[in-house]
């Protein structure tokens, strides 16, 4: 990696929904798991019918049930994405990131900061973002499309590891 990469962004509402669906996998999981379980759990009590055949037509419906509100979760997240991008103008100002052995310096219209690595949280990767995170849920996103090679994407994530610990670096294979 050379001295520094230089980064200028603009967000998309598509990067914050992909952002945000990402942050809330394993809740969305979690509660479909719960619901589908208890689901399960509440029909069996009022049925009080242990046949076979009675179990497998709950099971059919309680799986049939987890696709149902998966959807519905993740269509929620997407609109209130979308709802919340188009009202914070901050977001959708252009950004300018250097990141260099020391950290990341991040510019805006609205100001500026410079966050070492020591302060970073821990370091994701989604399909299309890398995402930064300053405590356990404020984060700076930078679109990888914005990155000028496949070189510099490379120099990134391996400036990352050099100063972060692994456990905090979450990088696609």
């Amino acid at each position: 990696m050379d001295n520094q990469i230089n980064v200028e962004t603009a967000l998309k509402s598509t990067d914050s929904q992909e952002f945000n669906l990402w942050f809330s996998l394993n809740s969305r999981i979690i509660l479909t798991a719960f619901t589908v379980a208890a689901y399960f759990a509440v029909m069996l009590l009022i049925t009080k019918d242990y046949s076979t055949q009675s179990l497998t037509i709950l099971t059919a419906t309680s799986v049939a049930l987890a696709p149902v509100l998966w959807w519905i979760n993740r269509s929620s997240i997407v609109k209130k994405s979308k709802k919340a991008f188009e009202s914070d103008a901050l977001a959708q100002q252009p950004q300018s990131y250097t990141i260099t052995e020391e950290g990341i310096h991040y510019e805006s219209e609205a100001g500026s900061g410079q966050v070492k690595w020591e302060e970073i949280f821990k370091i994701g990767e989604t399909v299309n973002l890398f995402v930064f995170f300053v405590s356990s849920n404020r984060a700076l996103i930078i679109p990888k499309r914005f990155f000028n090679s496949e070189q510099d994407k490379a120099g990134f994530k391996d400036v990352a590891r050099k100063h972060m610990f692994s456990n905090r670096v979450k990088f696609k294979s």
